[in-house]
């Protein structure tokens, strides 16, 4: 079949089935097994629909594969409990997560991602490809040569690579009710600098995992979009585009300062982050919608973090014990609340003193519920992960406390919804809630109960395994006591 007769992003069924049959002519019968006739497809396309080119790209992907042990890599996927390699926002596959230091989380990884300026799959564009953002703008661009290997980064970057073909696509496509084995790529340059256009040592690493990419996962990108790109990028780009394919050329965008509008004609407002012009914030997540290390909008807390936490429970599939319930109150050092009055939570403790109460330096003034400035902290920072389960719905509150009435009680005003109801997947990895208190003193209540069975894609447990308890470690701090305990700088909150 002569390739240039057939329109490849829009091929009748018939040129396909055509192309797909040539190039599994040439190919064994264990490499037929092997692959879907999509990855045929894929890389029919790649070579023009040359069967004979296309079938040597295929036998060196599948030789790397089997050498490599690509297969092997700790995928998370739906049915196993590997944490996601990179941040995620609204799938359901596996839950929203950020990157976090947890016990299958290997070392490299944590490495990495130190250095990369923020990275995430971000919701899906109006045909149902999944977004990808990144901002290289915030990368450590010369410390990622100079302590980062590059068996480190195309390990992690095959693990990426990976997960997206296995977990991300096949949501796309059973949503969608169609193939999606394409991605949409945003690359935000803002905050880049001429030094990090022509740092060497960092484009040579980009052109060997281009050189990667377009060999071993080819056709997996349906647009990509440059934005925020600053005039100086026209010279880095003329070295770029020599190291890229034509047909991956055409696909690529280049945008300055205003690229909104270009973008909202692919992504829907609700599903581009507010920083590129869309309306999303993904305010439920530490970080929001591309949590970043460098830009320090969240915090990058070590392993130590999230071992021997505070509290431990149990909660199990069976009744009643498949949901628990948290209230920290606000207490002085002599567990009395900051307006004298002793408080009746049985779970108040004395490791909590300082979290809502006044500054040391702060008058004992008569409360006025709607304004407390004395206050400590607005943010406060719940940790917790679980041994085992197929996910957990997390939920917290804020219960306010109003002023005195005549008997000397104190009234409490409605709760205010603070995290609302999410699905996270704490048996995974560690998860870190950022929550926003409001500014007045009041109590915390953080509920969890077990995933039901139509929440998220894990199979549900057998009779046995739904028998045995699931372990529950938590921790609950302010902003400033953690970052204080961790040695971490101040956050950055767009």
């Amino acid at each position: 079949m002569v390739g240039n007769t057939v329109d490849l992003d829009n091929p009748t069924p018939e040129q396909r089935a055509q192309a797909i049959s040539d190039l599994r002519a040439k190919l064994s019968a264990e490499e037929n097994d092997y692959c879907s006739d999509l990855d045929i497809w894929r890389f029919s396309v790649a070579r023009q629909l040359d069967a004979d080119k296309s079938a040597a790209m295929f036998k060196e992907w599948y030789l790397w594969r089997k050498s490599s042990g690509i297969d092997d890599l700790p995928v998370a996927q739906a049915t196993n409990q590997y944490p996601v390699p990179y941040p995620i926002r609204g799938y359901s596959s596996v839950a929203d997560a950020n990157l976090t230091a947890g016990v299958m989380v290997k070392e490299y990884q944590l490495k990495v991602n130190k250095y990369f300026g923020g990275g995430c799959w971000h919701k899906r564009d109006k045909d149902g490809h999944p977004v990808y953002i990144e901002r290289i703008g915030r990368y450590q661009i010369k410390d990622i040569p100079r302590k980062c290997s590059m068996g480190e980064l195309f390990e992690y970057h095959y693990l990426m690579q990976e997960f997206l073909s296995r977990t991300v696509f096949p949501e796309c496509t059973q949503l969608a009710g169609h193939d999606v084995s394409q991605q949409v790529v945003i690359f935000d340059l803002a905050g880049i600098s001429i030094g990090m256009l022509s740092h060497i040592p960092a484009l040579n690493m980009l052109r060997e995992m281009l050189a990667k990419d377009q060999l071993y996962y080819p056709e997996c990108m349906f647009k990509t979009y440059v934005v925020n790109a600053p005039s100086m990028f026209v010279t880095a780009w003329k070295l770029i585009r020599g190291w890229l394919d034509p047909r991956v050329i055409s696909k690529i965008h280049i945008l300055g300062k205003d690229h909104s509008e270009e973008l909202l004609k692919q992504i829907p407002a609700h599903s581009l982050p507010s920083f590129l012009g869309g309306s999303c914030r993904c305010s439920h997540m530490a970080g929001g919608c591309v949590p970043s290390i460098p830009m320090n909008n969240y915090p990058d807390l070590p392993r130590k973090a999230y071992v021997n936490l505070r509290h431990q429970v149990q909660v199990s599939y069976a009744e009643p014990r498949h949901s628990y319930t948290c209230d920290v109150a606000p207490v002085d050092s002599d567990q009395r609340s900051p307006w004298g009055s002793p408080l009746s939570s049985p779970q108040t403790l004395q490791s909590y003193a300082t979290w809502f109460g006044f500054k040391k330096d702060s008058p004992r003034l008569t409360p006025d519920p709607t304004d407390m400035p004395h206050v400590r902290t607005r943010y406060m920072y719940l940790r917790f992960m679980a041994d085992r389960g197929r996910g957990m719905v997390v939920e917290v509150l804020w219960k306010p406390f109003g002023a005195a009435t005549a008997a000397g009680i104190y009234a409490q005003d409605e709760e205010v919804l603070i995290y609302p109801e999410t699905l996270v997947d704490p048996q995974r990895a560690p998860v870190l809630l950022e929550l926003k208190v409001p500014n007045r003193v009041g109590q915390l209540v953080c509920n969890w109960r077990i995933a039901n069975f139509d929440e998220g894609q894990a199979p549900f447990p057998g009779p046995e395994e739904a028998q045995i308890p699931i372990v529950l470690e938590y921790s609950i701090d302010s902003e400033d006591d953690l970052l204080e305990e961790f040695q971490l700088p101040p956050i950055k909150r767009e």
